[in-house]
């Protein structure tokens, strides 16, 4: 039901308050002839008898109808004072939907009318030329070029720069809009904008959904964003101040409350501090905190320090300044930075100024961490690394550290091992700071607890001889490195180990240096002739003389 427009004549006298509009002529109902004028007080009682007839029938449905027939009386002023005294009337609860009236006086003098009664009762209404309106007792606003109202289903179609508005909670804009005006559900369709007022957070996309929130049925609204739309989400920090937006891509999103956010598809995550790529994800704005699920992978925006984080779920958190200040990857996780690769079930990442502070790895199985000279593998792991740069690395939980010799003094397919209840790694960050590009050296490693160390010394006889072995034991053992190959090992408490390095054998040339022997000079062999003479195929012909013969014997 629009207000002001119940009947034609109803609604022209709204148009009449517009400036500049002409005022309307009286109409007369059809059917019905002008009423003559009042001659008899016997007639004027019986029209004022019938007015308070209609006047308690009208009553009876709010509950007063008995206390307004005890005092029924030709003085108005009494009937008022009656009422007043009734018994109070009880608050009714308030209902969960409501027809909505539709209160049109704000469109502009330009706008046409058109009413349709039906068969029912109701009416179709036709607005174009311009069309500002609300539901009456609300307090948002529809605007477009031209709409409808269909009174019966309470359902308002709108087009052309449509504009839906809820003060200081929600704005909308699209081609076409079909608002449901008992659901409270608003469903708007090509290029659509919404855009959550209180905190300046804009999504687009094809189509969208927004839900009021509604008594007895949805607590706070919701939108519902269908079709790969995109989201500009910008949070402010406890001054006020708002952040750096983030963009989220997604093939569907739903917005609940303008404090929950989940995402489902093809996932992408753009913010000023790293990208995130996930199936699905939530982020909750009052908490701070945001989860990537299944095929999670972040990765920072420095080009000169990057890291990557990947695993099954990524959790995120933010502190007040709306920072991320902590990362948590959960099942088989592994991290990449420029100085260490992590392998664990689990890793836990904090950071400092936007940059990688420190990194725990633990978890079900054994947590690895992979630097460019050494391997470290226990239970859990804790990488100490300011301005992401690996300073020390400490393994916890049948440790155990293995590295390559120094290749250019020793060639072996055997790499050196330590091993230990924990064991401390420490790295030159100082000489590596001058050059960022350069790979921080290890310093020294500490092993602690029932330790053991199995390490490759150079031969004297130089780099083609084997190696020799050192192999110690004891409580704790301490190995120090320079450039890269092993100083001296100092073993404390309970210590013991054997050195061997190979020597030359005697009675065998397996190890001597062989000299290559001069070859012999080879004559070299006459070659047959091109061509070798043949045998004659047929005897040679000679002449027989039988006197010569017989006269020599």
């Amino acid at each position: 039901m629009l207000a002001c427009a119940v009947l034609p004549t109803l609604a022209l006298g709204c148009f009449s308050k517009r400036k500049g509009a002409a005022a309307p002529t009286p109409s007369v109902p059809v059917g019905r002839a002008p009423s003559a004028p009042v001659q008899s007080d016997s007639f004027s009682r019986r029209i004022a008898r019938e007015d308070s007839i209609r006047r308690a029938d009208s009553l009876k449905i709010a509950g007063v109808a008995d206390s307004i027939a005890r005092t029924a009386t030709k003085d108005s002023a009494a009937k008022a004072i009656a009422v007043t005294k009734a018994a109070p009337i009880t608050k009714k609860s308030e209902p969960v939907s409501k027809p909505c009236v539709l209160d049109f006086n704000e469109s502009p003098p330009e706008t046409r009318l058109l009413i349709n009664q039906m068969p029912d009762g109701s009416s179709v209404i036709f607005l174009g030329g311009g069309f500002i309106g609300h539901c009456q007792g609300e307090t948002s606003r529809l605007k477009a070029d031209s709409a409808e109202q269909f009174q019966a289903s309470g359902i308002v179609n709108l087009y052309g720069n449509v504009s839906y508005e809820d003060p200081n909670k929600m704005r909308v804009t699209a081609n076409h809009m079909t608002y449901l005006t008992r659901e409270a559900r608003l469903f708007a369709d090509g290029n659509v904008v919404a855009t959550q007022l209180a905190s300046g957070s804009t999504f687009s996309g094809p189509s969208m959904e927004y839900l009021r929130p509604l008594a007895g049925v949805r607590p706070d609204s919701k939108l519902i964003a269908p079709n790969r739309p995109t989201a500009r989400l910008i949070e402010k920090d406890s001054l006020g101040k708002p952040g750096a937006p983030v963009t989220v891509t997604a093939n569907t999103m739903v917005d609940q409350g303008d404090s929950l956010l989940f995402a489902w598809g093809d996932v992408q995550i753009a913010r000023t501090d790293f990208t995130g790529h996930s199936d699905s994800a939530s982020y909750d704005k009052l908490g701070q905190r945001s989860r990537l699920i299944r095929s999670a992978r972040i990765a920072n925006t420095d080009a000169k320090q990057p890291f990557k984080l990947n695993g099954d779920t990524i959790d995120l958190y933010n502190n007040d300044a709306r920072k991320l200040e902590r990362v948590v990857a959960l099942h088989t996780a592994n991290a990449v930075s420029q100085d260490v690769l992590l392998n664990a079930e689990k890793i836990d990442l904090r950071l400092a100024d936007q940059k990688l502070e420190r990194a725990f790895a633990f978890g079900k199985g054994r947590a690895k961490a992979h630097t460019s000279q050494q391997e470290l593998e226990a239970d859990s792991l804790d990488i100490w690394m300011p301005q992401q740069r690996v300073r020390e690395v400490r393994a916890l939980g049948r440790a155990v550290a293995t590295g390559l010799p120094d290749t250019l003094k020793i060639r072996s397919e055997d790499r050196d091992i330590l091993r230990g209840d924990s064991v401390f790694a420490k790295f030159d960050t100082v000489r590596s700071a001058k050059d960022t590009a350069e790979k921080p050296h290890v310093r020294d490693i500490h092993a602690l607890g029932h330790a053991s160390s199995f390490f490759q010394v150079p031969s004297r006889q130089g780099a083609k001889f084997p190696p020799a072995i050192n192999y110690a034991r004891g409580r704790d053992i301490l190995v120090a490195f320079d450039s890269g190959t092993v100083r001296y090992v100092q073993v404390d408490s309970s210590a013991s180990g054997v050195y061997r390095e190979p020597v030359v054998d005697s009675l065998s040339d397996s190890t001597k240096r062989r000299v290559p022997t001069k070859k012999p000079t080879v004559k070299p062999a006459i070659k047959p002739p091109a061509k070798l003479p043949t045998k004659p195929t047929t005897p040679p012909q000679v002449d027989f003389d039988v006197s010569e013969f017989r006269r020599r014997t």
